[in-house]
């Protein structure tokens, strides 16, 4: 990428044609002491997505990027969480999609799921380093996608909404930007419940190797927990996977 366009978004751009994970090499350059950067990819050879995942993508059809965000944001995994809103906030100005989010940050379009994110601080003596990894269903057509994918999973291509890619890594730069700072964080947090697709009714909870928990989620906290009421009481979530039931 140009240098002139990495000078406007006030990063150094890494890119590449193809690469295993630009979380991964994003986590490199991190750890090399590399201030503020962002790692784009057209392929990845081994993606990754949320609970050891694989993210699926053929070349030349996704946003692939990995954001190195340095101090990391106080509280780095609500700041990763609204990254969700972030992306949804691009879709909606860029294309008037109606985006919804599923907790945590998991982004949907017409009931289905075109984008997602992937987070991962470390802590040092200059204040921290988080790595916020993304990915964006742009061009894929139906049958790029996995078989047992294809019923939840599509492309802004496919719902309607043809983007170029270079326009969604600007915009979504500046959107990530806004979020470092704190006194946004309760606007963005108050979008995130507004477009969330589970409060209100009935899910179930895996998290590890306990029982699902199953309930009514009511609410997303402040710290980005989710809240739900059980049989026997309240629960907040704080990892795991959730299902409308």
């Amino acid at each position: 990428m140009r240098s002139s366009f990495a000078g406007e978004l006030g990063r150094e751009i890494e890119y590449h044609d193809v690469l295993p994970s630009t979380q991964t090499r994003a986590r490199e350059l991190a750890a090399q002491g590399i201030p503020r950067g962002i790692v784009v990819a057209n392929e990845q050879s081994a993606g990754q997505g949320t609970r050891g995942r694989v993210w699926v993508a053929p070349k030349g059809t996704s946003l692939l990027a990995s954001w190195i965000v340095r101090p990391a944001p106080v509280a780095p995994a609500l700041f990763a969480a609204l990254a969700g809103v972030a992306i949804a906030r691009v879709l909606e100005s860029l294309a008037r999609a109606d985006a919804r989010l599923e907790w945590p940050n998991d982004v949907h379009v017409g009931g289905r799921k075109v984008a997602g994110a992937l987070a991962h601080a470390t802590s040092d003596g200059d204040g921290g380093v988080l790595v916020l990894g993304i990915g964006i269903n742009v061009h894929q057509r139906p049958e790029d996608f996995p078989a047992e994918l294809r019923e939840r999973a599509i492309s802004l291509a496919s719902a309607g909404y043809p983007l170029d890619r270079l326009a969604l890594l600007a915009r979504l730069t500046r959107e990530l930007d806004r979020l470092e700072d704190t006194s946004e964080r309760g606007a963005a947090l108050d979008e995130w419940r507004r477009r969330s697709t589970f409060l209100g009714k009935a899910v179930e909870v895996r998290a590890g190797e306990r029982p699902p928990l199953r309930g009514i989620a009511t609410a997303i906290a402040d710290d980005g927990a989710l809240v739900v009421r059980t049989s026997t009481g309240t629960e907040r979530v704080v990892a795991g996977e959730v299902a409308l039931t």
